[in-house]
């Protein structure tokens, strides 16, 4: 394997685990929204306002950053992200007032927005052979994170209390020190953090319009979905008589199928484009949305796994599609989307809470599941960039493959 295949995929394999951590515990507050509502007596519309603050905060710091990342090369705060962001959120269940709440969200969400578009720049870095299968290695760190969590934080909870949650502060820094922070370093010491073709590129500013725009435009719907029922799948689990242990199993399974749904989604489209795979994807999430509000009990737990399958498949094909629009800009488009595009959805929890408060959650959510099904009309009049239609991704894969067999035959790295 050649020296930059090999820092390609060592640099994702580090910032898999950072990521696990950062959205890991960036997703507690939805599996103890419940808890939260019953203990302070929030209302929907409160309850959907805490998640908006912490997202709003994350995307709209996160082009800015991302910004500062292309302009500077060495994106060195990356480590520091998820620390911030695992000692925020820990102490949640310790929080006596929404105030304060409402703080340890804005805290959080700085945190994340250190960590993402630092870490998709570097993750984009490199060869484009596989491009999409380390985003998709990537992204599965954050969506398995949010799967994990639900159930380990709710058995906690229920065994020792909210009060307890400041415990989980220790799991969290030991694994950013040993397994994120000082790993992270020396990889990108050995290594040059963002080398590919273009990266020093001055994009004109009209690509950002046009093409861009189509998909952002369907990323952002598609993200509003996800994140509406991310956030609010404990409550509809919880509201049909199920117990919180089981309101946090239902966004575990929600998100474990998006980890396979990113793997399959990020090899599938090095292949065959990114397009096919995006149109697909999202429009499929729809039905079994729908399914799981509205179907009988005995498929709620399927239509919910392959819901998230699809939903989530979209998440690292998005980000490289978008990378591929503008790769002269790989921080600040990685901003864009994983920050002020997917923020979108966090905006909308608010209004989508204050609706649910006066017309009733199902009927509400069932609106949002519609909202893939436009994200793919989208994309249908959305071209992928010159150069990275279907055949060129596979025929840049296989050539990194042969070179890199080459160089191993004649004994280099």
């Amino acid at each position: 394997m050649s020296p930059i295949r090999d820092s390609s995929w060592k640099r994702t394999a580090v910032l898999f685990t950072g990521h696990l951590v950062n959205d890991g515990y960036g997703g507690l507050l939805a599996p103890l929204l419940p808890l939260l509502i019953d203990r302070l007596g929030l209302s929907l519309s409160l309850a959907g306002l805490l998640g908006t603050i912490q997202i709003v905060v994350n995307s709209a710091s996160q082009p800015g950053l991302g910004f500062l990342i292309d302009r500077s090369g060495r994106p060195s705060l990356v480590a520091l992200g998820p620390v911030l962001t695992l000692c925020a959120m820990s102490f949640v269940g310790r929080a006596g007032s929404y105030g304060q709440i409402a703080l340890l969200m804005v805290i959080a969400g700085i945190g994340s927005a250190l960590f993402h578009p630092a870490a998709a720049a570097l993750v984009g870095g490199g060869t484009r052979g596989n491009r999409c299968l380390r985003m998709a290695l990537f992204s599965s760190g954050g969506t398995a994170g949010a799967a994990l969590t639900p159930l380990l934080v709710v058995a906690l909870v229920q065994s020792f209390g909210l009060a307890r949650t400041p415990w989980l502060i220790l799991p969290g820094l030991l694994a950013a020190a040993f397994l994120v922070a000082l790993p992270l370093v020396r990889v990108l010491r050995e290594t040059a953090p963002l080398e590919a073709e273009g990266c020093n590129a001055e994009p004109r500013a009209t690509r950002l319009t046009g093409r861009f725009a189509l998909l952002w435009a369907a990323i952002v719907l598609r993200s509003l979905a996800g994140t509406a029922f991310g956030s609010f799948l404990a409550v509809l689990v919880t509201r049909r008589g199920a117990s919180a242990l089981a309101g946090g199993a239902a966004i575990t399974v929600f998100f474990l199928a998006g980890v396979a749904g990113e793997f399959a989604a990020g090899g599938l489209s090095d292949r065959v484009g990114r397009k096919r795979v995006l149109v697909a994807t999202i429009a499929l999430s729809a039905p079994f949305l729908f399914l799981f509000l509205h179907g009988p009990s005995a498929l709620v737990w399927f239509a919910l796994a392959v819901s998230g399958f699809f939903l989530f498949a979209s998440n690292p094909v998005g980000v490289v599609a978008a990378q591929e629009c503008l790769p002269g800009r790989r921080g600040l488009v990685s901003g864009l989307v994983m920050g002020a595009a997917w923020g979108v959805g966090g905006i909308a929890l608010t209004p989508i809470g204050r609706l649910a408060d006066l017309y009733g959650l199902v009927p509400v959510m069932t609106g949002v599941a519609f909202l893939p099904l436009l994200a793919a009309t989208v994309l249908l009049f959305w071209r992928e960039p010159p150069g990275i239609r279907v055949g060129d991704v596979a025929a840049i894969g296989q050539a990194s493959r042969a070179h890199a067999g080459t160089e191993k035959r004649n004994g280099g790295g």
